[in-house]
């Protein structure tokens, strides 16, 4: 009796080791008709990004399901990043090139155009009193596109005790005395050790 016991608690204990542990394998994803991204052909602004991505997988009997076990490609990395399912599209550099996502035999792709930063500047009216005021920064892009507000991958700075508020993408900055400084930085939407120069506007406070 006590070797069927000792016999028994063996099995139970390899059984154990050989179904534990992390599993890392693909999930078994069978019956697909085609694997399709969401999003289309993509036109983006480079201060625009990042834009979330989606993809669906259909299958024969014709359900549907996010095709979140899938692969996102790139073709270019000076145009656009990807991590996970979010584009980025660099501040410093713009152009073409083409978004993809796979699955085992099944793909699909589409292109994408970053269109590329190239000066912007700050178009608040000119400020010469104490008081709360909003500060906006236009840019201008390599497809000819000017004064497009841009309000994703800036931070603003001020001298002088100046407070900068930004609130649902509104900038106010309140001023309590004296010329003010301020300084609109754009950054790489995901580098912000990448700059383009910075732009400041000096406000003459009587």
């Amino acid at each position: 009796m006590k070797y069927i016991k000792d016999l028994f608690l063996i099995l139970v204990a390899v059984l154990s080791f050989g179904c534990g542990g992390e599993n890392t394998t693909k999930p078994i994803v069978t019956d697909i008709k085609s694997l399709t991204i969401d999003n289309g052909n993509i036109e983006i602004y480079s201060t625009d990004a990042p834009l979330n991505l989606s993809a669906t997988v259909t299958f024969l009997d014709e359900s549907t399901s996010e095709a979140n076990f899938a692969t996102w490609t790139n073709s270019d990395y000076e145009v656009m990043n990807i991590n996970a399912n979010t584009l980025w599209g660099g501040v410093s550099n713009g152009g073409e090139a083409t978004l993809g996502i796979e699955f085992e035999q099944f793909s699909d792709s589409v292109e994408v155009k970053v269109h590329k930063l190239t000066s912007f500047f700050i178009s608040s009216e000119d400020i010469t009193t104490t008081g709360d005021f909003i500060l906006e920064a236009k840019g201008n892009f390599a497809n000819g596109e000017s004064n497009r507000t841009i309000v994703k991958n800036i931070v603003w700075t001020a001298d002088n005790d100046a407070k900068i508020i930004v609130e649902d993408d509104i900038v106010t900055i309140s001023i309590e005395s004296g010329d003010t400084n301020v300084t609109a930085t754009v950054f790489s939407d995901y580098n912000t050790s990448s700059p383009i120069a910075p732009v400041s506007k000096v406000y003459s406070v009587n």
